[in-house]
């Protein structure tokens, strides 16, 4: 059982964050976290982002301590300025009670009796769980859109069925599919984010039912086998356009898309453009200006 917390900071570039995570992770650091700087603005695909790479963000490096494992917080402080090459001055600590500290990664209710819980979290739930472990730089929990899927995923039953899930990410929907009982998953990303697909399916003793393919389904020829029951698409508005003719070739008749990532000002033009290739519209969920939408193709 932790029994306090020593929180460890570091001011740095933004640009040198991952060099750095990299080498205190090799030394045993694990559990690192910092905000990322990152400004949104609104564009006709719904938003886009700018990461400020010469932004200054304060690194954290957290240790647990417990009566098994003691924190000797001085002799922890020059170790990590060491690692760093800079001077302990440079280390800013603060020490933190459990009751007080905030987790980088909240325990997130769905609302549905299905909680989404950081592996590291010892709490008591009392319902079902997907364990996660959530990348390390961000802080505030899931995205409204990713937790809308989550939502028409686990309501439904998928025994037996093949799911693609394009943009796997850490592999949260392909969790989520394997536990509302698909047969197969197919978990696709243009990022290499394998072992951290595989390592949270472990979490959830559901990694023998997915797979991870890197690759751009449209530009890379990345090729797939087969048909699929269900497609999970949660990008943006102008990329579910261009895929419907990926999706329609690749989902079995009358196959299910769960098309996510739109917003209320392009979401009906996206969607008239799958009405317009046979597919119905099926429910439809809005979180703020976040659109979700479940399809069925007509076709027999």
């Amino acid at each position: 059982m932790i029994d306090m917390l020593h929180e460890f900071t570091i001011s740095l570039v933004h640009n040198q964050v991952d060099e750095i995570m990299e080498k205190l992770t090799l030394h045993g650091y694990y559990n690192l976290y910092y905000e990322q700087p990152i400004e949104q603005f609104t564009e006709e695909n719904g938003y886009g982002f700018h990461e400020r790479l010469n932004t200054d963000v304060d690194l954290k490096i957290i240790l647990e301590e417990s009566e098994e494992r003691p924190v000797h917080v001085e002799q922890a402080r020059r170790e990590i300025a060491s690692i760093l090459k800079v001077g302990k001055e440079a280390i800013h600590y603060q020490f933190i009670t459990t009751q007080d500290w905030q987790q980088p990664f909240p325990i997130i209710d769905l609302q549905n009796g299905w909680y989404i819980k950081p592996a590291h979290s010892e709490e008591d739930i009392q319902g079902r769980v997907i364990s996660f472990e959530p990348p390390r730089a961000f802080g505030s929990g899931l995205h409204g859109t990713t937790q809308d899927c989550l939502r028409f995923i686990l309501r439904e039953d998928l025994r037996g069925k093949k799911v693609l899930d394009l943009g796997a990410g850490a592999g949260l929907l392909s969790i989520a599919s394997a536990l509302a009982g698909a047969e197969q998953i197919v978990a696709v990303d243009i990022e290499d984010v394998e072992s951290e697909v595989l390592y949270n399916a472990g979490l959830n003793n559901v990694e023998n039912r997915i797979s991870v393919k890197q690759g751009d389904v449209l530009y890379s020829g990345l090729e797939l086998d087969g048909l699929f029951d269900w497609i999970l698409v949660n990008i943006a508005a102008n990329e579910i356009k261009e895929l419907h003719a990926f999706l329609d070739s690749h989902l079995v008749a009358g196959g299910k898309l769960l098309l996510s990532g739109m917003v209320e000002w392009n979401y009906e033009e996206t969607l008239a453009l799958y009405i317009e290739e046979d597919y119905e519209v099926d429910q439809i969920s809005h979180s703020d200006e976040w659109v979700t939408a479940l399809l069925k193709s007509k076709k027999e």
